[in-house]
């Protein structure tokens, strides 16, 4: 690995943090510290792009679940109200023919106390 050399400088608390982190990993140079701090920093980000993938494809497939769900309790939905419409229809039907037979009987008694 080429090695290129820089003047550098830090603010106190930037300063402080390298070299504690020369005294935690042992290493005799900043430089050192400085290049593993910067790989450190390089494989946590591609982690958190691999987090990132993972989550927008757990998204995605929760999203096509609940739309699956959704079409699903529309269909439901649209067959309850089918259901309870033709019963509705055959219960009005029902008083409808109901209606019409004690009319009928109504008037065939009209009728026949006319003809006596």
């Amino acid at each position: 690995m080429m090695k290129q050399r820089r003047k550098i400088s830090f603010d106190t608390e930037t300063d402080q943090y390298i070299q504690n982190y020369m005294e935690e990993h042992r290493l005799r140079f900043p430089a050192d510290a400085i290049s593993q701090i910067c790989k450190e920093h390089k494989e946590a980000h591609k982690r958190d792009d691999s987090i990132q993938r993972m989550v927008k494809s757990v998204t995605q497939n929760i999203d096509s679940l609940l739309e699956r769900e959704r079409r699903h309790i529309r269909n439901a939905l649209c067959c309850a109200e089918k259901s309870i419409q033709r019963s509705t229809m055959k219960n009005f039907k029902e008083v409808e023919d109901y209606r019409i037979a004690k009319t009928g009987k109504l008037m065939a008694t009209i009728v026949e106390g006319y003809k006596k």
